[in-house]
């Protein structure tokens, strides 16, 4: 239960209802002897030990079966089952029949105190294998909208229609096949090499199923006219070492073989710090990792190396054609290596102040000057990704400069605790500001329990900050959106607004000293009502907008032009819309990894792409956001929003522009694209 409001806390999850099909008319004994089987095999599963691992699952006996309450990825649902029933450790003569479901649940303690869950998604998980038959694994329609967007199982999913259920429920199902049909290298094109290349693999040794696919890599690319070099050949030595290290270091492709045993090969990650150092120097060799039967996050220094690039996914023999297709493309593509004058940038996150792909825009100039002016109040309004926190790096840098003292506050992270109450986040601000301004107090000294949390930090800030230090004080407030929905909400923010309004009637007093940058994506006005208690309709307002098609072709200046002509730059910005991460991320995408425009087209909207964990991001907020996907809906198909408050946070997520529900339009083609196919089956 949430201790603020009051409310039992739900979240999704993606629940595995596992029954022992004709369970009760069994014995005694042979009822127990299928139940450990059961045991067995649920804790034999490799997906189901790895969510155990990292407190991702939780298992509910059910008397003739299991409940397995999966949290996170929803693939681990999927996954479990098919392991589960491939698994040789349940008795031959017991079969298990498999429901599957994405719904909201609560976590509760059983009588015995473990842990438990109740809800409508685990509820509808069982009427789900209520209607499969002996060996069948079926899913909700709900699931299966949450597994489509993965290609490596969306061939697994097939519609068996509508089901009635307890409760005058009507259930929407799809079966789960456990085998994928294989895809024939027939259909697809058999690309060949357009120029001859020197081809480097490296992989784990003696690990499977790697070896199958080394085999078929070596095969496919010596009949298509490459060099391939495998160490495999060589005799564990010196000269070995020295002639692996030699032939990374020239060829002109490094393909890596990434699975559960090789990531923890120090040998790998060796081999692949030496071709990511070559590739930096001369822009060689590309480098194509491909996952093998594995899509688990990769840690440590190697995890940081494959970040840097897109990977395709083999999940057995029916994979072959498409990533030897895959692979033959990117050597294919017309390669272009970064200019030797800058060192590339991974896209994401605030931008240092140095950064030569900052691009400037209309608002840094009047951000700047606001805050040179000393303002009391200058608010930030951009959605997610705008590069509000990027501009609030370079104005704190100026400021600094010109020697103010500045103070930080990312409210991203702030825990729960932090923002229970007035009091916590008061106090939790004061010992920020103390040690950022390098000032020796304790703050409970400094608290009186006969002043309330507004006066108590008011009189901290005046005493302590304002009149103890000689220089302005710039206090710069990111992702202040996370206070917006707290009960407590309109004190704080009627208390910012209550300085402003002291800086008016006294000039020269304390409060001139005080210049506060606040940062928002959320329309404030849909949580702050009196407007008189509203510090976001006073002082310097700024809004972040996308980059025009002029800034976006100077940044491809900066990344060394790998948009070749004005059609070329045209066809990029209709593609991503001026939106900067985008922007930065396609340029990027194609800089490192020497991807032509036509390649970036091509897999854009793909949910292996190279916008694909930006676009399944968006995807997976839609879906729980509630109300959201009605909304989103309504927009591809009639071009409108169905009301003001979604339109508003259709805006603040960023996904459209436009002054109202009215006028708005899908942000670009990209989004455009993405959606259609994922919420109206285009």
């Amino acid at each position: 239960m949430d201790a603020v409001s009051g409310r039992i806390r739900t979240e999704i999850a993606h629940v595995v209802f596992v029954d022992l099909v004709e369970f009760t008319r069994r014995g005694i004994e042979e009822q127990a002897r299928l139940s450990q089987g059961l045991r067995t095999a649920i804790q034999g599963s490799p997906e189901y030990a790895r969510a155990l691992a990292a407190e991702e699952v939780y298992s509910l006996d059910t008397g003739d079966g299991a409940a397995l309450v999966f949290f996170g990825d929803p693939i681990s649902a999927a996954q479990f089952a098919v392991e589960l029933r491939s698994s040789g450790q349940m008795d031959p003569d017991c079969e298990v029949r498999i429901g599957i479901n994405s719904g909201p649940v609560a976590r509760t303690k059983d009588l015995s105190g473990k842990p438990n869950v109740t809800g409508a998604g685990i509820n509808v998980a069982q009427r789900t294998m209520e209607c499969a038959r002996p060996g069948q694994v079926l899913m909700s329609e709900t699931y299966a909208e949450f597994l489509s967007p993965f290609e490596e199982w969306a061939g697994r999913i097939h519609r068996v229609g509508e089901f009635p259920a307890k409760h005058d429920l009507l259930l929407r199902l799809c079966e789960l096949r456990l085998e994928l049909k294989p895809k024939l290298a027939a259909n697809l094109p058999r690309t060949k090499l357009e120029k001859h290349a020197k081809v480097a693999i490296i992989y784990k040794r003696s690990a499977r199923p790697d070896d199958e696919l080394l085999a078929y890599l070596e095969q496919e690319m010596v009949g298509r006219g490459a060099a391939v070099f495998i160490d495999r050949h060589l005799s564990v030595g010196v000269e070995w070492a020295l002639e692996i290290e030699k032939q990374i270091r020239s060829a002109d492709a490094v393909i890596a073989l990434i699975s559960a045993k090789s990531v923890n090969s120090e040998m790998l990650e060796y081999e692949l710090r030496t071709a990511l150092d070559e590739m930096e120097q001369r822009g060689k060799p590309r480098i194509l990792p491909v996952r093998v039967q594995f899509t688990d996050p990769v840690e440590g220094e190697l995890g940081k190396i494959l970040d840097r690039f897109h990977y395709t996914i083999w999940n057995g023999p029916e994979s072959n054609a498409q990533v030897i297709e895959t692979l033959v493309r990117s050597l294919n593509d017309a390669e272009r290596p970064p200019r030797a004058d800058f060192k590339l940038e991974t896209p994401g996150g605030a931008m240092s102040a140095a950064s030569p792909f900052y691009i400037e825009r209309p608002t840094d100039l009047r951000f700047l000057e606001a805050i040179r002016q000393q303002d009391s109040i200058v608010l930030i309004k951009g959605a997610r990704q705008m590069g509000k926190t990027s501009l609030l790096a370079r104005g704190v840098s100026e400021v600094q400069r010109a020697g103010a003292r500045v103070v930080l506050t990312d409210f991203q992270v702030f825990n729960e605790t932090q923002l229970a109450s007035p009091e916590t986040l008061y106090k939790s601000l004061m010992q920020l500001i103390a040690f950022q301004l390098k000032l020796r107090i304790n703050v409970d000294e400094h608290w009186s329990q006969w002043l309330g949390p507004n006066m108590n930090f008011e009189q901290f800030m005046q005493t302590e900050v304002l009149e103890s230090v000689d220089q302005p004080v710039v206090w710069a407030l990111d992702e202040v959106d996370r206070l917006f929905t707290r009960e407590y909400s309109s004190e704080v923010f009627g208390l910012f607004r209550s300085w402003h309004n002291r800086r008016q009637l006294d000039p020269h007093g304390p409060w001139s000293k005080l210049t506060m940058v606040i940062a928002y994506a959320t329309e404030a006005h849909l949580f702050i009502t009196d407007l008189h208690q509203s510090p976001f309709n006073v002082g310097t307002r700024l809004e972040l907008s996308d980059f025009t098609i002029e800034q976006v072709g100077e940044l491809n200046k900066r990344y060394g032009e790998p948009l070749k002509s004005r059609e070329e730059l045209e066809r990029f910005y209709a593609l991503v819309g001026g939106q900067p991460y985008l922007v930065r991320r396609g340029l990027d995408d194609m800089v490192r990894g020497g991807v032509s425009l036509e390649a970036l087209i091509a897999t854009a909207e793909k949910d292996e792409g190279p916008f694909g964990d930006h676009l399944r991001r968006i995807l997976v907020s839609i879906l729980n956001a509630k109300g959201l996907e009605a909304a989103v809906r309504s927009v591809l198909e009639k071009g409108v929003c169905p009301d003001e408050e979604s339109f508003y946070r259709l805006r603040t997520a960023g996904l459209v522009t436009g002054s109202s529900a009215a006028s708005l339009k899908l942000r670009c083609n990209l989004y455009q694209a993405y959606l259609a196919r994922h919420l109206q089956g285009a």
